[in-house]
């Protein structure tokens, strides 16, 4: 029993010694250490890069302005041209219009002008058959005075 005895009181000592040290050494203030890095070389390269960066976003944000304001000009361009379609195809519709209107009154003439040319084939006929009839009369008279005449 002695030794469990000592062997507790050389436990609690050295529990004791244990978390004396442990409290000294978070008492004592942490000194601040200060590393010092030679990294200028390093800083000036990302910052170069950082600034070469700004600079092509930069460019990119110009080009990308230019090409809104193209993109804008197309825009009004075709709209513009898409008025003019528009305006075009009333136009075409207008002149389709008179054109069928002109071909319907081209076939009325052509209908008529080949009634005409009938018409005027019958009255050839009727005035050479009159031209007939005159001769043949005419040629009754000239008999009729020849015998009036021999009488």
């Amino acid at each position: 029993m002695n030794q469990k005895i000592a062997f507790y009181l050389l436990s609690i000592i050295a529990i004791f010694f244990i978390g004396y040290n442990y409290s000294q050494f978070n008492i004592e203030p942490a000194k601040p250490e200060i590393i010092i890095i030679n990294n200028n070389d390093e800083v000036e390269k990302h910052k170069s890069s950082i600034l070469s960066l700004q600079l092509q976003l930069e460019e990119l944000n110009n080009q990308l302005i230019l090409s809104l304001d193209g993109l804008k000009k197309t825009s009004q361009k075709l709209n513009l041209s898409s008025g003019k379609i528009q305006s075009l195809e009333g136009e075409l519709s207008s002149i389709e219009g008179a054109y069928n209107l002109s071909v319907a009154s081209l076939k009325k003439s052509n209908a008529e002008l080949l009634k005409n040319k009938n018409t005027l084939k019958e009255l050839k006929s009727a005035l050479s058959k009159s031209e007939l009839h005159i001769q043949t009369i005419k040629f009754d008279l000239e008999i009729a005075e020849a015998l009036l005449r021999a009488k």
